[in-house]
């Protein structure tokens, strides 16, 4: 099997047996390259006016011979893993300059995320061939993290002289502490991130991840932030790092701009991420032009929230609407040859399928929209039964909405007993949830707790939901509930509204109910109460604030509407 990887398309037979023959060499293992290997790696890279790169093991055997451009090289990924928490790679990497550049940020992010042995750079100027030196070692101002440590470029033949125990006085001046002879600085490098292992890893929360955002600045900038934050708490993911660009609208090509995007990506190695997420949502070009850029999955805003949806749903109906929405989203994006798509929902670094393949998917996606869609209006045609028996009961249905987690569920637990799931999380409550409340008089009404809105809801996601959020419209009167401790709450109020005449459910009378009240000072209580006059105050986890709602519930459903 070949060892030579990276673009090798349109290399001549001779150059491609030039590559396999280096690929065959050793190194002695107390040296960095040997002088003759050093020698014959840039003559063939200045040759072939490409950098070459060779992964080489401990015994100085060469694993790979990577062939990259005149500017870079994409390193290809590792079968086996070794580089764990207190170990290095075991394997380092001998990569050549075309010009007397030092090692980029690329380069030692790969370092890094690679958890190479060692680094090393080889490159011709006028005092000979120089080679610079880079390792990993644990950062002394900063007990969670490893930094990269590079030494001053240094002339391959001192290198040699250090590994073989004859490094000149002066020469020990001028370039002291050399990783010569290597496997001695290796052993010793090992044991200090051994030691410093608990130290240096982070009991992260979940995937570790960075987060682009492309906004036109303002208040509604920092709302957002913060959505996204906590989306991505409730995903369980590691939000490491957030990068923004203000301009009115995302790039239509690579979302930030070809600079930005790669210096976000080199940013995204050096924090160890495995997880890319855009904010707002990517078109199928920009998804495919971000991953072609990166070995890190993709994401959108869109699909975490798919994803938060996914893990929430436990009814056979979130189910199939969640997998609708999911379907739905994604069938625009199989396009190519789908290598965007095996990055962007997969696996990383994997190949895509081909056409063939990817016209079979296109075919059996659009087959089980159509059966889910199938399965989904028979559930909603029972749905429609159940309201039919209530209404000819004369029951009145009571809805609760709102923006995600403005306590919704927790109210409905308050109010009438229950014990349905209630987090600090988003989107916590994801399948509809009926409880009875009976009043005096014979009086009793039906209690609908929603799935929470956001602003910006993924179309596909109220598409799919439209069946569940049909309930509202039929609704004798909505509880729109607010988290009154937010500061971004009037924007929550319109989002809220939008989606309600988007529903059909704008004319449904209304009661607007303030909560986590309890989180306020007494100056903003009054403040929102004069601004608010019609609106109640409660704290969901107190009954007794409760009182007033259910008294006001009866009064609007009955003494209003209702003498008798």
């Amino acid at each position: 099997m070949s060892r030579v990887a990276g673009r090798t398309a349109d290399l001549k037979p001779s150059q491609a047996r030039a590559l396999q023959r280096l690929a065959e060499r050793k190194v002695p293992p107390a040296q960095v390259a040997s002088g003759v290997l050093a020698r014959d790696l840039l003559d063939l890279s200045h040759a072939l006016n490409r950098q070459l790169g060779l992964y080489i093991d401990r015994r100085g055997r060469v694993q790979r011979v990577v062939v990259g451009t005149a500017h870079d090289v994409d390193l290809p990924e590792f079968e086996r893993v070794r580089g764990t928490e207190g170990r290095l790679r075991g394997i380092r990497l001998v990569l050549t300059h075309l010009a007397a550049t030092a090692i980029t940020r690329e380069e030692l992010a790969d370092l890094l995320g690679l958890r190479l042995d060692l680094l090393a750079v080889a490159y011709r100027s006028p005092a000979g061939t120089m080679v610079e030196l880079a390792c990993i070692e644990p950062a002394e101002d900063d007990p969670h993290a490893l930094r990269t440590r590079t030494w001053p470029p240094v002339p391959l033949t001192v290198l040699q002289h250090a590994a073989d125990g004859e490094l000149d006085p002066r020469d020990a001046l001028t370039w002291p502490d050399l990783p010569a002879p290597l496997g001695t600085f290796l052993r010793e490098l090992e044991q200090r991130l051994e030691s410093a292992a608990p130290r240096t890893h982070r009991a992260a929360a979940g995937t570790r991840a960075v987060a682009l955002m492309v906004h036109d600045g303002g208040r509604a900038a920092r709302a957002r932030k913060a959505e996204l934050r906590e989306l991505c708490r409730t995903a369980g993911i590691d939000l490491v790092a957030l990068f923004e660009q203000r301009r009115p609208h995302p790039d239509p090509r690579t979302f930030m701009g070809s600079g930005k995007l790669r210096e976000v990506l080199v940013r995204a190695l050096e924090q160890d991420a495995a997880l890319l997420i855009c904010d707002p949502e990517l078109s199928p070009s920009q998804a495919r032009a971000i991953t072609e850029r990166t070995d890190l999955k993709v994401i959108d805003r869109t699909m975490l929230i798919l994803d938060i949806f996914a893990r929430h749903a436990t009814s056979a109906d979130g189910k199939l609407q969640v997998e609708l929405a999911q379907l739905r989203y994604r069938l625009p994006h199989m396009v190519g040859r789908g290598t965007m798509m095996s990055r962007l929902m997969g696996g990383i670094g994997g190949r895509g399928p081909g056409e063939s393949k990817l016209e079979i998917d296109r075919r059996r996606a659009r087959q089980r929209i159509a059966d889910l869609e199938r399965r989904l209006k028979k559930l909603g045609r029972q749905r429609a039964q159940r309201r039919g028996r209530r209404q000819r009961q004369r029951v009145p249905v009571v809805a609760i909405v709102g923006y995600t987690n403005a306590g919704k569920s927790t109210l409905l637990n308050t109010i009438t007993g229950a014990h349905v799931g209630a987090e600090d999380k988003l989107f916590a409550t994801l399948d509809p949830t009926v409880r009875r409340i009976r009043f005096p008089r014979d009086r009793e009404i039906v209690l609908l707790d929603t799935v929470g809105f956001i602003r910006d809801l993924p179309p596909a996601l109220q598409q799919a939901f439209s069946a569940t959020l049909e309930e509202i419209a039929d609704a004798d009167l909505l509880l729109h509930v607010v988290d009154a401790s937010d500061a971004d709450r009037r924007q929550h109020v319109r989002t809220v509204e939008t989606i309600l005449t988007e529903l059909g459910a704008g004319r449904v009378p209304t009661l607007r109910v303030y909560n986590k009240c309890d989180l306020l000072d007494a100056e903003r209580t009054a403040e929102l109460r004069e601004q608010e006059p019609d609106a109640l105050f409660v704290q969901a986890t107190d009954r007794r604030t409760t009182r007033p709602l259910v008294d006001a519930i009866e009064s609007r459903l009955w003494t209003d509407n209702d003498p008798s």
